[in-house]
């Protein structure tokens, strides 16, 4: 009985560190992060005019779900960024649920629909941060990238073609892991989904596993010369030149 009543403590602690208190667990132990009606936990960042400051209305909320670039198509260029938590979060699995609109912008107008899933996002706002980045783009989702400085280990099919596999071990600082497989449904709701254990990550598309890797690392901030394990961090929802609506976004404590 005592042991079972501090695992239940220590995971009430683990969940309300990360999310509004008022977020409560679903049957399945998934708690929500967007709780559908403001961006309370949440906070915008866009490249040219900050933080929590949207003067076009990029990031929207409509019918319980976050609508990125609702706005008007223009030759103007548009801004990239992101709307991020505030909380850190580490031994859980995150999942979300999205689908394109129709809408593209400059500079991105004749590209393929772009945005993204980043995790173990950590230091100062910028774009883009030092994270890990679960692709969303059209016939890519579920890819990895690498942004601004963290390591990575896996496996692939060749250093010349990093595709996910049970091949060679690859040590990679920048740059994509291609998906292993294509489990992305066009035209409608996909879901992604990344598991954090601490310095490493899986990564699944529509619930089935295209990339795994481990042994995590990131510079330390304290000496350059130096890594350390890249084990936490913030997650963050992409604008990157097209519209995008996400819903049923959720976390779940790992036992």
């Amino acid at each position: 009985m005592k042991r079972f009543t501090v695992a239940g403590v220590m995971l009430l602690i683990i969940i309300f560190a990360v999310v509004p208190a008022a977020a409560p667990l679903d049957e399945a132990g998934w708690v929500s992060l967007f709780n559908g009606h403001n961006f309370d936990g949440w906070y915008t960042f866009l490249s040219s005019t900050g933080k929590n400051k949207d003067p076009k209305g990029i990031f929207k909320i409509e019918k319980g779900m976050i609508h990125v670039f609702d706005i008007p198509v223009t030759n103007e260029k548009q801004d990239f960024g992101y709307i991020s938590t505030n909380q850190e979060l580490s031994n859980c699995r995150i999942r979300a649920e999205f689908k394109f609109g129709e809408k593209r912008f400059v500079p991105r107008l004749e590209e393929k629909r772009d945005s993204g899933f980043l995790y173990y996002f950590v230091g100062p706002d910028k774009v883009w941060p030092r994270c890990l980045e679960s692709q969303i783009q059209e016939t890519d989702v579920g890819d990895l990238w690498i942004l601004d400085g963290p390591t990575i280990t896996t496996k692939v099919e060749t250093a010349e073609y990093p595709m996910y596999s049970t091949g060679p071990l690859l040590t990679k600082s920048r740059g994509r892991i291609i998906k292993s497989g294509d489990f992305e449904e066009r035209g409608t709701w996909n879901t992604v989904e990344v598991i954090l254990e601490g310095d490493k990550i899986t990564h699944l598309v529509n619930g089935t596993v295209v990339i795994k890797a481990w042994d995590l690392k990131q510079p330390d901030p304290q000496d350059a010369t130096k890594t350390i394990p890249l084990d936490r961090g913030r997650i963050a929802l992409q604008a990157e030149g097209a519209e995008i609506w996400f819903r049923n976004v959720r976390m779940k404590p790992l036992k």
